[in-house]
């Protein structure tokens, strides 16, 4: 009769999920977040009520994910596995009640599953060497409600420049917006969504200034660089630019020399 599970951060002896945790048929909470799991087992789709589930295990090699997911249509919370084998290939299609979804990717998963999960709020895509851009963007275009988007690699694909790919306008709610993926220069404003309040940039390597860019954008409260966003020396923030900002975090930008605050910025 359990409801709630929490597992997080169980070191599983062997790395196996016991499968007698398809017996819990009427759990509604399942949660393996920081667990040490090499193998999941396929009993798992027995658990047909989970409203949420988190995989993001603490795994140093790629797991495989067994099929299953599919058959939980409850789903309002997912978190997948950072790091899954290459046989995995998943199906979520299905999963139309969703409303956050990380760890959606490419390389496991077709692009068009996204098509019928219209009420997602909150969505991280791990981007594939194999991904078809027209058709993720053109799946994403049908998730109007999103509230939060995060793009970032997987290891073999963070010398891709990607962001030249995308245009992000159509999103009116998006408010949140993560980049971690390779970018040689930030988009153009008029790409971005028009209501953006928060943008997190990391490991992006941009040659170029993103500022000239990031202060036209109106309604900016926070602006996040961290972790190489930025490979240039100079930086400025001009006058006028910015209007709302509240926050501004600036790390680990080892090649920054010089940043211009001009007056009234």
């Amino acid at each position: 009769l359990l409801r709630v599970l929490d597992l997080s951060w169980v070191k599983f002896e062997g790395g196996k999920l016991p499968s007698s945790i398809g017996g819990l048929i009427h759990l509604r909470y399942l949660s393996l977040y920081g667990a040490v799991v090499s193998h999941l087992p396929s009993t798992m789709r027995n658990l047909k009520l989970l409203l949420s589930l988190n995989l993001s295990f603490d795994n140093e090699e790629p797991i495989h994910v067994p099929n299953v997911l599919k058959e939980m249509i409850q789903l309002r919370y997912l978190s997948l596995p950072l790091k899954m084998d290459d046989k995995t290939k998943l199906e979520l299609g299905d999963l139309v009640n969703l409303k956050y979804l990380w760890g959606f990717s490419t390389q496991h998963t077709s692009a068009t599953d996204l098509l019928r999960m219209t009420k997602l709020r909150y969505l991280g895509v791990s981007l594939s060497e194999r991904c078809n851009f027209e058709t993720l963007s053109s799946s994403l275009r049908e998730l109007r409600n999103l509230e939060t988007l995060n793009f970032f690699f997987s290891p073999e694909t963070y010398k891709v420049d990607y962001m030249g790919e995308f245009v992000l306008d159509h999103f009116i709610h998006l408010k949140e917006l993560g980049l971690f993926v390779r970018m040689s220069k930030i988009p153009d404003q008029h790409q971005f969504p028009p209501h953006l309040t928060h943008i997190y940039l990391f490991y992006c390597r941009m040659e170029q200034d993103p500022m000239p860019i990031l202060e036209k954008l109106l309604h900016l409260k926070s602006v996040r660089l961290a972790v190489e966003a930025f490979v240039g020396r100079r930086m400025v923030c001009s006058k006028g630019g910015f209007p709302q900002l509240c926050a501004l975090r600036i790390s680990e930008q080892p090649e920054l020399e010089e940043w211009i605050v001009e007056e009234g910025s």
